[in-house]
């Protein structure tokens, strides 16, 4: 079901095939991208949504100082990897088949929606391969690359260390350089997901570390890659601690690392010197986007479950007729699965406009455009990750609901859909940070002349689609106050913006989503089928449920009486 969505959405809203008249995508057909689609519905229907439920229960162990896996997880990821899923998105140059973002995105999103935690080996891989790629030279592209792109090596990004979490200009690690031009590399990291497993022959680590001369703040910092076996047969030196044990996401081990603590850890400088932290954003805006298509696959799983469920399970009594019902039947459950259709589609088509966006800003023949979109992705990649998250979790929590009792046990996998959407607001940038990030730098940088930018295409767009699409003039109307909302927020109170910076991005978000949703509604104009009936649905359910909760916040911003977060005092809440 996921693949008939994903189909839909790659050639009829990313385009696909203006993409595939690219000379970066000319080798490529559309028959191409749907056989691709088509062959990782099957795989990810054999190997990976079957495991699902053991990978969870069976957690994996930390044992004699390393980690044991369940055995299924070796099979999935080794089927993933002889699929060449690994080597998708790779330039030629890299070994790779040189796809679309767009298409590795909908790839992402199928896996995700069969089990997340699993394929997170492999998206991790992918996205250290592709940093190492952009930023590495000859001999690190030559020694690392082939066991990556292969899946006889894993990779993963460490970041955060146990003091400091978020606060990257805390960073402790450092690295030393050698008489050889290689460093030595000393410190310790914390949430490091894939950290350590017995499934592949080496894991990459990717780390940021202070060198000799950097400044003290996270602009100084520096990417070193760290194997944990050394290129000469032997241990590094990369030792883990222990697990953390999660509420969800239990397949993926998250491990504490440390570096350096005996023999000596190995290191090679990637990129310049200083400069890691925008090299490490190579991979971290990849994983943004990442995290944004895999949770809206987890709500849409979520959906689909609770919609088998409801459409087979007879409680209660039509109100019409006094026969037994099935639950479907009953209205307010119709209104919690078309809301979580609206969220997990809708999010869906955001995640794929995002990936478009990361296509023409590396293949637009055009450099004005090309450039344009790597401004607007700036902008845009958080949002994509904070709405996704946010709006999955509720989506996944109504999954729940609508199976009543049954959703709450371990029966069902809605509550286990729910457990890993929830890691989805927390990691890659909790959401907190992100909408931050996008009001104090989106929107007061420059004018804010990127979200102006793009108010002003939401604006031509909706005003274009009014003329066959009823929807679109309220919309229009939605589009100047949000956007009202925004300048307010640009150049008024800093306190007050950052007050406001989690609504205002939710806010932003469901704007996009509901301009995608018009657009959706608009490619199936006269199309009469269950499944386009099924989208003008959902897409008016976007409009008229969510939609409107964003609008009463950006009324209330325009208002311009503080928030009572931004007034009330911390000792309140220890009164």
């Amino acid at each position: 079901m996921l693949h008939q969505e994903l189909r839909f959405l790659l050639h009829h809203t990313a385009d696909a095939r203006s993409l595939l008249a690219r000379d970066a995508f000319a080798h490529l057909e559309a028959a191409d991208l749907d056989a691709i689609l088509a062959s990782a519905d099957a795989l990810a229907a054999k190997e990976f949504a079957p495991i699902a439920a053991a990978l969870d229960h069976e957690k994996p162990r930390f044992l004699d100082g390393s980690v044991k896996t369940h055995p299924r997880l070796a099979r999935a990821f080794d089927a993933y990897a002889r699929g060449g899923y690994l080597a998708t998105g790779l330039a030629h140059d890299a070994g790779g088949l040189q796809a679309p973002a767009a298409l590795t995105t909908a790839l992402m999103a199928i896996f995700g929606a069969a089990c997340t935690p699993a394929a997170g080996y492999a998206f991790l891989t992918t996205a250290a391969a592709r940093l190492i790629h952009a930023f590495g030279d000859a001999w690190q592209r030559e020694t690392f690359l082939p066991p990556l792109r292969e899946g006889r090596w894993t990779g993963t990004m460490c970041l955060s260390e146990p003091h400091a979490g978020s606060a990257l200009g805390e960073v402790r690690t450092r690295a030393i350089r050698r008489d050889d031009g290689a460093y030595s590399v000393v410190g310790s990291k914390m949430w490091i997901s894939g950290g350590d497993h017995d499934f592949a022959d080496n894991i990459v680590h990717l780390v940021l570390a202070r060198i000799d001369g950097g400044e003290a703040r996270a602009s100084g910092l520096s990417l070193l890659i760290v194997p944990k076996i050394g290129l000469d047969g032997r241990a590094n030196d990369v030792r883990t601690i222990g697990l953390n044990d999660k509420l969800g996401h239990r397949a993926t081990s998250n491990c504490a690392l440390a570096f350096g603590q005996d023999t000596g850890c190995v290191g090679y400088l990637i990129g310049r010197p200083h400069e890691g932290l925008a090299v490490m954003f190579h991979m971290m805006n990849e994983a943004r986007i990442g995290v944004g298509v895999t949770a809206a696959a987890t709500a849409y799983a979520g959906f689909r479950y609770a919609a088998g469920y409801a459409g087979a399970r007879i409680q209660g009594r039509n109100p019409r007729t006094g026969a037994p019902a099935r639950i479907i039947e009953h209205a307010d459950v119709r209104r919690m699965l078309l809301i979580q259709k609206a969220i997990a589609e809708g999010g869906l088509c955001l995640c794929l406009a995002a990936a478009r966006l990361v296509d023409d800003a590396n293949t637009h023949p055009d450099p004005h455009e090309a450039h344009t979109a790597t401004r607007r992705l700036a902008v845009l990649t958080p949002l994509v990750k904070l709405w996704c998250a946010e709006r999955g979790v509720e989506a996944n929590s109504l999954a729940i609901q609508v199976l009543g009792g049954a959703g709450y046990v371990r029966d069902h996998p809605v509550e286990r859909l729910f457990r890993d959407q929830r890691l989805n607001p927390i990691h890659e940038g909790a959401n907190g940070i992100l909408a931050l990030d996008f009001v104090m730098r989106g929107l007061r940088r420059d004018g804010g002349a990127v979200v102006e930018g793009i108010l002003t295409q939401l604006h031509l767009e909706t005003a274009d689609l009014a003329r066959d699409t009823p929807e679109a003039a309220g919309l229009g109307e939605a589009v100047r106050i949000v956007g009202d909302a925004l300048r307010r927020l640009a150049v008024g109170d800093g306190d007050a913006a950052q007050a406001w910076a989690s609504p205002a991005a939710l806010m932003t978000g469901d704007l996009l989503v509901a301009c995608l949703w018009l657009r959706q509604m608009a490619v199936l104009a006269g199309q009469g089928d269950d499944f386009a009936d099924g989208k003008r649905a959902a897409a008016r359910c976007f409009l008229r449920l969510i939609l409107p909760q964003s609008l009463a916040v950006a009324r209330e911003i325009l208002t311009e009486t503080p928030p009572p977060h931004l007034t009330v005092s911390s000792s309140v809440f220890s009164a």
